[in-house]
């Protein structure tokens, strides 16, 4: 099953720029994702600049934030004119932030911001990474949560592979299939079967669900359900074993980390195609890539 490029960017989304990973371990992004932010790390490598990486992301996605970390070290690479070149040539079209170490003055730190704010026109602010990772995890989600980085969604949702596959039973017949898309709260499949008719409303006892390997269960509700030309789209909610919205706690910490590591490696996939396409023919063939990955 072929995932539209279209439906991977849909959605506001932010790429932390050669992040310093003992500050802010990559672990924090599993849970900004709970949170509801889709965040991504953009490593520095030897086969693609950075430059190029931050191209093929500005080209691909409309709704982006990108925060710079300025304390990495990259030869040949200014930071301050790399990133007045990016706002300049942005525009209102994508929010840039700043992430640095803690200076050793106040005045320092003035002249830093006074540069990024005031001088280059920086819209997400220059934040100040503590040397305890603990209290940088808080600081970042006031930041995400002050620059509006979950955008319209309350939950992200991961669209889904042939890896992700359902089983249950309805009407004395068991039914099976691959998931469209998964969120903490919802789902969504393709009716499996003609016969599969579910009522609007009604709950299914017992969804069994294998996300790339991590085996779960759940009952669930139709809340949806979009005709097709041959079949239909159906959209559930998770209920819990008490009857209440969403998944049963422990199932619901499980889930997260899974999630999370199929929406990156979707977007992974994509992003890492297109730096492969931009080493052989340049950052102008995206506009021509395929709308499948």
């Amino acid at each position: 099953m072929g995932i539209s490029v279209k439906e991977i960017v849909t959605g506001r989304k932010t790429f932390f720029i050669t992040p310093d990973t003992s500050l802010i371990p990559e672990s924090y992004l599993e849970d900004y994702f709970a949170l509801g932010y889709e965040c991504y790390f953009v490593e520095n490598d030897k086969r693609i600049k950075i430059e190029k990486k931050v191209d093929v992301i500005l080209s691909l996605f409309r709704d982006v934030i990108l925060f710079f970390n300025i304390d990495y070290s990259i030869p040949d690479l200014d930071w301050n004119t790399y990133i007045k070149s990016v706002v300049d040539s942005l525009g209102n079209r994508a929010s840039i932030g700043i992430l640095y170490t803690k200076r050793q003055s106040k005045e320092e730190k003035s002249r830093l911001e006074h540069r990024f704010l005031y001088d280059m026109g920086v819209q997400c602010g220059c934040i100040q990474l503590e040397y305890q990772k603990k209290q940088n995890f808080e600081l970042i989600e006031k930041i995400l949560y002050a620059n509006q980085a979950q955008g319209r969604r309350k939950n992200i949702r991961a669209l889904c592979t042939n890896a992700c596959t359902f089983t249950c039973n309805h009407s004395g017949m068991t039914f099976t299939g691959i998931l469209q898309d998964i969120s903490l709260s919802h789902f969504s499949i393709i009716s499996p079967d003609k016969r599969f008719t579910v009522q609007l409303y009604e709950k299914i006892s017992d969804f069994h669900f294998n996300i790339r390997g991590f085996m779960f269960r759940s009952d669930a509700v139709l809340i949806m359900e979009r005709p097709l030309e041959y079949q239909s789209l159906m959209v559930f909610a998770f209920v819990t074993s008490t009857g209440a919205n969403g998944l049963d706690q422990r199932i619901n910490q499980l889930l997260i980390p899974n999630i999370y590591k199929l929406m990156s490696a979707t977007c992974s996939n994509l992003l890492n195609q297109l730096y492969t396409r931009i080493e052989d023919h340049g950052v102008g063939e995206l506009e021509e890539f395929d709308d499948n990955i």
